[in-house]
């Protein structure tokens, strides 16, 4: 706790943030601000020593479920799977690794989809399919369908919005990430999402909300520019 002593009376107190109640490294605002950046708890310090500290915090770490780091991930890899796809030996090797199943020579590429995140090691140092890794393995085989996208709420401060998606459910409302909706592509700011009328591809099939993962978001009230004319492609 900080204390301010004024030669002209009392001693200011500034109260300290209260930690955290799901990590022993970081206040409850920390985490509140890491769980809404895609550089979670450590991109909101400025101290060294608590940099160290708080990297790989639990709350908001790219690993954690819902975290916004965790969501970017996801389309990361399903942007991969549809736009720029890894090469057959390693889908080969992704495929064997979520079906547990003998690697052989195929194991020596394992650094190469360990360093997207797509597969991690358990206790005993065999390889699992990541939520990344299964995410891109899914959007090749999967389905993918292009839906409407209608926003109910906006949440600025988590840099989330609920949607509905009636591919996927006409009822059950998924979080999407802001930036997704709202950027320069679709030409609209947060506040515009509640009037608008979207459109993107995504997964039908999904398990639950949490993996549906949106993609080439488009507002069919932008008209991409023909190739040939002054804004567009030659």
């Amino acid at each position: 706790m900080t204390t301010y002593t004024e030669p002209f009376g009392p001693v200011y107190v500034r109260p300290d943030n209260p930690d955290c109640p799901n990590c022993d490294c970081c206040t409850a605002p920390l985490c509140a601000a890491g769980r809404a950046s895609l550089s979670e708890c450590a991109g909101h310090v400025g101290d060294e020593t608590l940099i160290e500290r708080v990297t790989g915090c639990p709350c908001s770490a790219e690993s954690t479920r819902g975290t916004l780091a965790w969501r970017a991930g996801m389309v990361r890899a399903v942007t991969f799977a549809t736009e720029k796809p890894l090469r057959q030996e390693l889908e080969e090797l992704l495929a064997l690794v979520a079906a547990d199943g003998e690697l052989g020579d195929l194991a020596d590429l394992l650094p190469k989809v360990a360093v997207r995140r797509y597969v991690r090691w358990r206790p005993g140092r065999r390889p699992v399919l990541t939520d990344f890794g299964r995410a891109y393995l899914e959007a090749r085989m999967g389905p993918r369908v292009e839906s409407q996208v209608t926003v109910r709420s906006v949440d600025p401060a988590a840099r989330t919005a609920l949607a509905v998606i009636p591919a996927y459910s006409a009822d059950q409302p998924v979080t999407v990430p802001l930036d997704a909706l709202a950027n320069s592509r679709t030409q609209l700011r947060a506040e515009g999402l509640l009037t608008a009328t979207l459109y993107a591809e995504v997964n039908p099939g999904a398990r639950d909300a949490d993996d549906v993962v949106v993609t080439k978001v488009r507002n069919p009230a932008v008209v991409p520019p023909r190739p040939g004319s002054p804004d567009g492609a030659q």
